[in-house]
């Protein structure tokens, strides 16, 4: 989906990151599971590599839902929920059949729903 909207001029995999156009750094997280609620994992490695390349970096933490689809959650958002730790942090989304999802991590939920197709929107920003 990404790919067929032609806002995508470069894709370089810089381990465990995309880096897309070089300005929007994505890490991607799977769930494989079937059903709503999909849980994640963030290790304290990974919340330490994140927090590494904020500066100067949009980033977005791409939540992929089993077959459901992909929740796109930006840093900052991401980081008003699970405030970096030192031990791991699971953050679990929520989707009701047709509905947005819910977003959720130990510091509470996301104000607001995510649309599964926000991709576009992101990368426009």
């Amino acid at each position: 989906m990404l790919v067929r909207g032609g806002n995508i001029t470069s894709v370089r995999y810089d381990t465990p990151f995309f880096v897309i156009n070089d300005n929007l750094v994505v890490l991607l997280k799977y769930s494989t599971k079937a059903r709503s609620p999909w849980g994640f994992t963030f290790t304290p490695d990974e919340q330490n590599h994140l927090q590494s390349i904020v500066l100067g970096n949009k980033i977005i933490i791409g939540l992929i839902c089993g077959a459901d689809g992909v929740a796109a959650v930006p840093f900052d958002d991401f980081l008003t929920i699970a405030a970096l730790r030192s031990s791991s942090v699971h953050i679990a989304c929520y989707r009701k059949y047709g509905k947005y999802y819910d977003v959720a991590g130990p510091d509470g939920n996301l104000s607001w729903k995510i649309s599964p197709s926000n991709w576009q929107r992101i990368l426009k920003e």
